[in-house]
């Protein structure tokens, strides 16, 4: 009896196992020993209480009852002085109402702790919740009630348990989750949730008692749900996880499930005679560890293989076996159809009669008392109604008489309710009058922020437009020069060299001097307007601008980053007079011998970065004064929307990124 008491309070105390049982792997109580030991020399109280509400836990879990209610008895001494403590400890206590066989105390006291440890943001706090949240699903669903177990489990104890970043504590709940799914036989559901089990076991790090049985576990019931689902390769894979350890401890009573979940990994695949060998093993552990549910579950799994490969007596034998060790009828139920199957299949006619009569009459039996039921308590509504109509008639009476006595208290105080409302009223338009001098003042404010935003906005639009409209004189007058003068010039080239060739006599210098013209006229027209941005593309003209610029003082080095671009042509305009600005800020006044120019793209924003080792300069002086460069590149970025960030230190080179934001083709001609 002591036993069972242990068995039902660590399951309550712990995260709820499949199997039902305490579960064990390998020896915990160094574990246990070096959390006493801390718990023994730390000088701190409120340490010393929390330690000792928890070994009062772990002892309960190897079932040493002396040593927990002194660990308890010695936590409660301690708390007194520590609100958290306190609090927590409700719950640490409430298994005392467990022990008495309170039931109803022990849920209301589950609900006090959960109330009082809300107000607490601390991970401990996170945890606890969530295990108190747990337990009093748990309590539910021993009455009945899973989908008020899982509701608990989904909207309140999970996200309580992700805050605590317990990662066996996560693993458990969401394993908690898919054992609900199984045993409703939704199995695809039960896989997501098992996945998340057996991630967040996975990444459990910190040592526990309970920590090396629970990856066990998660990963044999993955498995036995994996297989379900026919997902042969993958339950495969986490039945080699699970047996990398235990073949190191073949006394676990993990062996009982984990041979189950390996015996019918073979059976679903026809493997019958690799299946019964692991629900061999599986049978022999079971019955040295004693563990009736892990053993019935292998004897039924054992049965069936021997029934599809018509090992009929030994097959009789199995169901023989579990009639005689099932006290459940309705268990027993199920074994007496399976008997009638048998029979009928080794044609012994009259006990396949004897055992489907049997099945009938219980099943039949269940069907008339659960109809008896549902009459018994629809009377019982019936006569709860009748009282209740009895009941609302006495009180109708008695309402009467109160009212009588009511409307004369009622009069009474008529005269001070009207008087209080007079002045509730007064009170009232003087509050209001109030509130609207203020609204009137707040309209004023809202009305000057209003028309400072138009005029920013009125700054911007004329920016704008001054820069468009320079834009397009840049390209004329670049039109101008390259189809006007650089036309006139070439050509006044040509009849200088037919006039050399006709006189005889050579100009020294002339010759020179006009090639450098044409050679100057043409960089003049390059930089107002070129030629490669309009033709061809940004990349091209980008790349050829730094190559213009590059010299043997300063390296200029250029990354676009961008596969396929399709910018606008206004935008790659502003982008190359941005980066144009920057370099020649860079060349003129950075006395750099490295520059690096980046380009890159995410969706619409452009991406530009200019970095140089050059001198330097104080950023907040810089702003201050806003030269034309900079003042250019400001209003160029404010045109496309876009971030400007100066990172720079006075012998230190300088950082510039800028976000832009820009329209494709596209979007420009809509």
């Amino acid at each position: 009896m002591k036993k069972n008491y242990f068995v039902i309070l660590f399951l309550f105390l712990s995260a709820f196992s499949y199997s039902q049982v305490i579960l064990s792997l390998d020896d915990d109580s160094v574990y246990i020993d070096s959390i006493a030991k801390v718990t023994k020399n730390t000088k701190s109280d409120s340490l010393k209480s929390l330690y000792s509400f928890r070994l009062s836990k772990l002892y309960l879990m190897v079932q040493d009852a002396e040593k927990s209610k002194q660990y308890l008895k010695q936590a409660n001494t301690l708390k007194n002085k520590f609100p958290f403590l306190q609090d927590a400890s409700i719950y640490y206590n409430s298994t005392s109402f467990l022990e008495k066989g309170d039931v109803d105390g022990f849920e209301k006291e589950l609900l006090r702790a959960n109330e009082k440890l809300k107000k607490y943001f601390n991970t401990e706090a996170f945890r606890l919740r969530a295990v108190i949240l747990q337990n009093y699903g748990i309590m539910q669903q021993r009455k009945n009630n899973e989908k008020a177990y899982m509701k608990l489990l989904i909207n309140e104890a999970i996200p309580i348990a992700k805050k605590s970043r317990d990662y066996e504590l996560i693993s458990g709940l969401y394993k908690a989750v898919a054992i609900i799914f199984m045993n409703t036989s939704e199995r695809e559901k039960a896989n997501e949730y098992l996945s998340e089990a057996q991630k967040y076991i996975e990444r459990a790090l910190r040592k526990t008692p309970t920590l090396a049985e629970s990856k066990m576990e998660t990963y044999i019931i993955n498995a036995e749900n994996l297989v379900e689902l026919k997902h042969f390769y993958d339950a495969k894979k986490v039945l080699d996880k699970a047996f990398s350890t235990l073949k190191d401890f073949p006394e676990s009573n993990l062996n009982d499930s984990y041979y189950y979940s390996e015996g019918l990994y073979f059976a679903k695949q026809n493997k019958c005679t690799e299946a019964l060998k692991s629900y061999g093993k599986g049978i022999k552990a079971a019955e040295k560890h004693h563990n009736t549910i892990a053993l019935n579950r292998l004897k039924f799994a054992e049965y069936e293989v021997l029934f599809k490969l018509k090992n009929y007596e030994k097959a009789k034998n199995n169901i023989d076996y579990l009639l005689a060790n099932t006290p459940f009828i309705v268990e027993k139920k199920d074994y007496y159809n399976e008997m009638a199957k048998l029979y009928n299949a080794t044609k012994e006619y009259d006990k396949a009669y004897y055992y489907s009569n049997k099945y009938n009459v219980i099943n039949d039996s269940l069907n008339n008392t659960k109809f008896k039921t549902e009459i018994v308590e629809l009377e019982a509504k019936y006569k709860k109604a009748e009282s209740e109509k009895k009941i609302t008639l006495l009180q109708s009476e008695n309402e009467k008489a109160a009212l009588m006595v009511y409307n004369n208290h009622l009069n009474s105080i008529l005269f001070a309710v009207l008087s209080f409302l007079l002045f509730l009223t007064v009170l009232f338009l003087w509050i209001f009058n109030k509130n609207q001098k203020k609204l009137s003042a707040q309209k004023e404010i809202n009305l000057k922020q209003e028309l400072k935003a138009f005029e920013n906005r009125h700054k911007l639009s004329v920016s704008k437009a001054l820069i468009q409209g320079e834009e397009v004189e840049r390209k004329r007058i670049a039109r101008d020069l390259h189809d006007g003068l650089g036309s006139m010039l070439s050509s006044l080239k040509i009849h200088l060299n037919l006039a050399q060739k006709e006189k005889g006599e050579a100009l020294p210098g002339v010759g020179n001097l006009l090639d450098n013209s044409i050679k100057e006229l043409r960089n003049i027209s390059q930089n107002l307007m070129p030629e490669t941005l309009l033709e061809l593309s940004l990349e091209h003209a980008l790349r050829d601008l730094c190559a213009a610029n590059s010299n043997a003082v300063t390296k200029i080095e250029f990354q676009y980053l961008i596969k396929k671009s399709k910018l606008s042509k206004t935008d790659e305009i502003m982008i190359y007079r941005i980066i144009q600005e920057l370099l020649n800020n860079a060349l003129k006044y950075a006395n750099a011998s490295q520059v690096l120019v980046s380009c890159s793209q995410n969706k619409d924003v452009f991406f530009i970065t200019v970095e140089d080792n050059g001198l330097g300069f104080d950023v907040s002086d810089s702003k201050k004064k806003k030269g034309m460069g900079l003042k250019n590149i400001i209003n160029r970025v404010e045109f496309l929307n876009g971030k400007l960030e100066i990172d720079s230190k006075i012998n230190e080179g300088t950082s510039i990124y800028i976000e832009l934001n820009v329209l494709n083709e596209k979007q420009e001609n809509e």
